[in-house]
């Protein structure tokens, strides 16, 4: 087994807390592993074979091979049908809702592809060229190149202004009632 962990660059280093690879050869009969939460949402890249999330004790579904696990608040049960070989980022809590217009309570407790988050087009890019990368520093590249394009489209903008000022709005408010209760 070989497990890595990267740093982001410092633009990304309050939303991404790291990069993490797995690499595991092919087992004949691996065991079912137990995913338990972390608050943390990741942005997933299975590049070696399939891996099975259960869904009940026997029935399974194949994950997407570029997804986005939302925040998970019960243990996720997995296993891998032979090879493992993952890319990730693991974002700070609420740090990936940053990159998204997406509520990131439409994505708790499961995995979403991502081209159902970002423009079909960029993400089947950004997954092609993760899967093309010769190693995990060209994938960190890419997928820092990736992110930060997001961050910085009008629409992301707009979302992260209105939720910082409804925020501001609420605590005002909150502040201003609280001495009526």
């Amino acid at each position: 087994m070989n497990y890595e962990t990267f740093q982001p660059q410092a633009p990304l280093q309050s939303l991404v807390k790291c990069y993490w690879s797995l690499e595991v050869p092919s087992e004949s009969h691996p065991p079912k592993q137990r995913i338990v939460p972390d608050g943390c949402m990741e942005l997933i890249f299975i590049l070696g074979d399939d891996i099975k999330r259960y869904i009940s004790e026997t029935d399974y579904i194949i994950q997407p091979r570029a997804i986005v696990i939302g925040q998970i608040t019960e243990a996720f049960i997995i296993q891998p049908t032979g090879y493992v070989n993952c890319f990730a980022v693991r974002f700070y809590p609420f740090g990936f809702a940053n990159f998204i217009t997406t509520p990131l309570k439409k994505l708790e407790n499961k995995e979403t592809p991502i081209t159902q988050l970002f423009e079909e087009h960029a993400a089947k890019e950004l997954e092609q060229k993760i899967i093309n990368a010769d190693n995990n520093r060209q994938r960190i590249r890419v997928v820092e190149a990736f992110l930060w394009e997001q961050l910085n489209k009008k629409a992301t903008i707009d979302d992260i202004v209105k939720r910082t000022i409804d925020t501001l709005f609420f605590n005002q408010w909150k502040h201003r009632h609280s001495h009526y209760t």
